[in-house]
């Protein structure tokens, strides 16, 4: 999430007011470390882990002091909950694919209700939602703006944001995505005048 710093944050509005001025739509982005807290994974994990350690201590050929093998036992189960929820990748491993798409979805909807995305007078409002963690981007737009765009656009769209994560510069492509909306919102949501901004750029909803 160091990408995702206040030089990101900048870039980011710019980017929106960019498209904004060029297009009818309300564009909201948010990004999250994770979706969802998954500890029940991780408290999972330390129990196989814990669970094998143990019966490899009771099956040794030689006798292990009882104290020893408890503190050992708890040690690991803590350690190895702690290493698994403090580095996302080695979580991400555990967590079933349907499990992903489910809590990513989840909070970008609670989102998209919560912030007041839908309340916007042409329905045009539009969230793009980044889950840093399950390397995913959900897109969800009102009707006026679903129905604006053609679906085969909105495919080519959520194709792009799925590649960000395809290397390293994470941040860097979410930018570059989402500047490459501008033009397809102005062809189909082409801008009138006197406009009026129904949401704040840096929208930031607290769930």
């Amino acid at each position: 999430m160091k990408q995702f710093n206040e030089d990101f944050k900048i870039k980011l509005y710019q980017n929106i007011s960019d498209i904004e001025n060029n297009s009818l739509v309300e564009i909201v982005a948010i990004v999250r470390q994770q979706s969802d807290h998954y500890k029940d994974i991780g408290l999972m994990i330390a129990s196989i882990l814990t669970g094998i350690a143990y019966t490899i201590m009771i099956l040794l050929p030689f006798d292990i002091n009882p104290y020893l093998i408890y503190v050992i036992t708890i040690a690991l189960f803590f350690f190895a909950f702690f290493v698994t929820m403090s580095i996302p990748s080695i979580l991400r491993i555990f967590i079933p694919k349907k499990r992903i798409n489910k809590s990513v979805e989840i909070m970008a909807r609670a989102i998209f209700q919560k912030g007041g995305i839908r309340f916007t007078e042409e329905r045009i409002g539009v969230l793009f939602f980044v889950s840093y963690l399950e390397k995913k981007v959900f897109i969800i737009a009102d009707r006026g703006a679903q129905m604006a765009v053609p679906q085969e656009e909105w495919d080519e769209i959520q194709s792009q944001f799925n590649a960000c994560f395809n290397d390293l510069l994470v941040a860097e492509n979410i930018l570059k995505t989402l500047s490459n909306t501008k033009d397809i919102f102005n062809k189909y949501i082409p801008p009138v005048e006197n406009d009026i901004n129904e949401l704040p750029d840096n929208l930031e909803v607290n769930i």
